[in-house]
C-alpha cells in the first residue's frame, strides 16, 4: 500500500493534510495520537469507506479488510450467522451453489469449482474455531439485537478474520472485549504475516503485537520504526529535548531585551545630561553612546532572530479527594444477590464490601457485569436478595459514555448542577488542585479535550465527596493523556472501588482485593 498526499478537511478543520506513507511487507502498525487527531478518519479512507478531498491511496492487488465499529440497527433481525455470511458474501455463494448444484452439467462445472472454492470448503469450521477463540459463546442463530457491545465487536472481528485480506485496518479492536477474546486474537495477530495498521489505546496489547508507530498530530504524519514501548520513550525525550530549546530560547531573549533596554536608558541619560551641561565630560560620553545606535540596531536584529520553539507543558497529574468529609457507614453488602432479567439471570452473589475495598468484577462478555453494577446503583431491581448501603455511602459513577459525554454547558455549570448551597470557594480549590484554570471555568465542556474532560469529571466526584467509586471500562477510547488520569485515579483512591475492565495495564494500577467472578458467584481474595 502506498499513500500519497492525503487531504481531508472537516468543517472548518483539516484533519489530515499531506499525509503520506507506505505500508510494506510485514509492517505491523500502531497508529497513534490525541482524539480527533484523525486516526479514523485515515483507516476509513484507507478502507475505501470514505474519500480524501484529494491524494491517492495504491493497492498493489492486495485485499482490505477493515474491523468496523459497530452493527447498524437495521441488521438487528438478522441471526448472527445471517449476518457474518451476509458481509462476507457466502449468502450469495451459497444461493449460486445450490443453483448450480441442482443442474450439473458440463458447461457449468468450471463455474461450481470457482464458486466452491470461493466459499471455501471449511467455512463453518473456520468460523466456529474463530468464535470459540473468541470466547463467543451465543447461539449463531441468535438474532444480532441480543447481543452485548462487546460480542457484536467479536462477531466483526470474526467477519475480519474469515476475510483473509492481505491489510488488516483494526479500529479499536480491544474496546469492550473480555480477557480471553484479547489474548486469542493478540496471539492471531502476532502470528499472522500480513500488513496491518491498528488504532488502540491498550499499551500492553500494541506493545506485544506492532513494530511501527505511525503518529497524528496536528494533521500531519510522523513515522517512528520502533515499538510502541520504544516510541514512548522517544517522545519523553523528544518533549525533553524541546523543553531545554525552549527555556534557552525563552533565556535568551529575556537577556536581549535587558540589553536593548539598558542601552536606551543609557543613550537617554546621555540626551538628558547633555542638556543640562554642555560642557561635562560624561555628558558628552552620553551624548556619545546616543549617537552610537548601531549597537542597539545589531541587539534588536539579534532578539529578532531568536524563534521560540512551540512547547507546551504538561499539566502534573493530580488526583485529589477529601474522603474523611462524610460521616456514617461506608460499607455496602450483596446479600444473596441475584441479578438479571426474565430471559437472563446471574448466580447468587454474596458480598460485604468494606469500605476501601477494592472489587473487580470479571467475567467474559455478556455474563452480566454491568446488570450487576445497574442493581448497584438501583437502576434496575434484584430478582432475589437485597443490596443494602451504607448512610454514608456516596457512589460516583463513570462509565466511558460519562467521559466521552458532550454538554453544551460550561465548566462551572457542569461540575455545580444538581449541587444546594455550592461553595464556589470549595469549587475553585478543587479546580486548582485538579490542575483546572479558573480562567476556564466559562469554557464549553463540549469544547475540551478526552483528558480535560477527565479531569473535570474526577473534579465533580470530589466536590461531591464521593466515596465509593463505580467505573465500567472507563479506559475504552480515551487518549494516553486521559488514561494517565485514571490510572493515577485507581492508584491513589482511598475509597472503595468497584469496577469492570479488561485493560490488563489499568488492572495492574487498580490491583483488586477481591476479584468477584460473575458467572459463578465465587470470591477471590487477592
Amino acid at each position: 500500500m502506498i499513500v500519497s498526499n492525503l487531504n481531508k478537511q472537516i468543517g472548518a478543520k483539516d484533519i489530515l493534510q499531506d499525509v503520506s506513507f507506505t505500508l510494506d511487507s510485514n509492517d505491523k502498525v500502531g497508529l497513534v495520537g490525541v482524539n480527533g487527531a484523525g486516526k479514523s478518519t485515515l483507516l476509513k479512507i484507507l478502507a475505501k469507506e470514505i474519500n480524501p478531498d484529494n491524494g491517492k491511496v495504491k493497492l498493489n492487488e492486495e485485499t482490505v479488510s477493515y474491523l468496523k465499529q459497530e452493527i447498524p440497527y437495521i441488521y438487528n433481525d438478522l441471526t448472527i450467522l445471517e449476518y457474518i455470511k451476509q458481509e462476507l458474501k457466502i449468502d450469495k455463494l451459497e444461493t449460486r451453489l445450490h443453483e448450480l448444484e441442482s443442474n450439473l452439467t458440463d458447461e457449468v462445472m468450471e463455474e461450481y469449482s470457482d464458486v466452491l472454492n470461493q466459499y471455501g470448503y471449511s467455512f463453518e469450521d473456520n468460523l466456529n474455531s474463530i468464535l470459540v477463540g473468541l470466547n463467543f459463546k451465543e447461539d449463531i442463530n441468535n438474532k444480532i439485537k441480543t447481543l452485548s457491545g462487546g460480542e457484536k465487536i467479536k462477531v466483526l472481528l470474526a467477519i475480519v478474520l474469515l476475510q483473509n485480506a492481505d491489510i488488516l485496518l483494526l479500529d479499536e479492536p480491544t474496546n469492550n472485549l473480555d480477557t480471553e477474546a484479547i489474548l486469542y486474537l493478540e496471539k492471531k495477530l502476532k502470528a499472522a504475516n500480513k500488513k496491518m495498521m491498528i488504532v488502540s489505546h491498550d499499551e500492553v496489547f500494541l506493545n506485544n503485537i506492532v513494530n511501527k508507530i505511525y503518529e497524528l498530530e496536528k494533521g500531519k504524519i510522523n513515522l517512528y520504526n520502533m515499538s510502541y514501548q520504544e516510541y514512548l520513550k522517544q517522545k519523553e525525550l523528544e518533549y525533553n529535548e524541546l523543553k531545554e530549546r525552549y527555556i534557552k530560547a525563552q533565556d535568551q531573549k529575556d537577556k536581549l531585551k535587558h540589553q536593548v533596554q539598558k542601552a536606551k536608558e543609557w543613550a537617554n541619560k546621555g540626551i538628558n545630561k547633555k542638556a543640562h551641561n554642555d560642557n561635562d565630560k560624561l555628558a558628552n560620553n552620553y551624548a556619545k553612546e546616543k549617537t552610537n545606535t548601531d549597537n542597539i540596531s545589531k541587539l534588536t536584529k539579534e532578539l529578532e532572530k531568536i524563534e521560540i520553539p512551540n512547547f507546551e507543558e504538561k499539566k502534573p497529574i493530580n488526583v485529589f479527594f477529601n474522603l474523611d468529609e462524610v460521616k456514617g457507614n461506608k460499607d455496602i453488602e450483596l446479600n444473596h444477590l441475584v441479578c438479571g432479567y426474565e430471559t437472563f439471570k446471574t448466580s447468587e452473589i454474596c458480598l460485604l464490601i468494606s469500605y476501601g475495598t477494592r472489587v473487580n468484577i470479571i467475567g467474559g462478555n455478556g455474563t452480566g457485569k454491568t446488570t450487576l453494577i445497574k442493581t448497584i446503583l438501583k437502576e434496575i431491581s434484584p430478582l432475589k436478595g437485597n443490596v443494602n448501603i451504607g448512610s454514608g455511602v456516596r457512589i460516583g459513577y463513570i462509565s466511558q459514555n460519562t467521559l466521552d459525554s458532550a454538554l453544551d454547558e460550561s465548566i462551572y455549570s457542569y461540575l455545580t448542577k444538581d449541587i444546594e448551597d455550592i461553595d464556589k470557594a470549595k469549587v475553585f480549590t478543587l479546580l486548582n488542585k485538579f490542575n483546572i484554570d479558573y480562567d476556564d471555568k466559562d469554557k464549553s465542556y463540549l469544547s475540551l479535550s478526552p483528558g480535560e474532560r477527565t479531569r473535570v469529571n474526577l473534579a465533580k466526584l470530589a466536590i461531591n465527596n464521593i466515596n465509593v467509586l463505580i467505573l465500567d471500562e472507563v479506559t475504552n477510547h480515551l487518549d494516553k493523556e486521559a488514561l494517565d488520569l485514571i490510572y493515577e485515579l485507581v492508584s491513589s483512591y482511598m475509597g472503595t472501588i468497584i469496577s469492570i475492565s479488561h485493560n490488563r495495564k489499568y488492572n495492574q494500577y487498580l490491583n483488586a482485593d477481591i476479584d468477584l467472578d460473575i458467572e459463578t458467584g465465587e470470591i477471590f481474595e487477592n
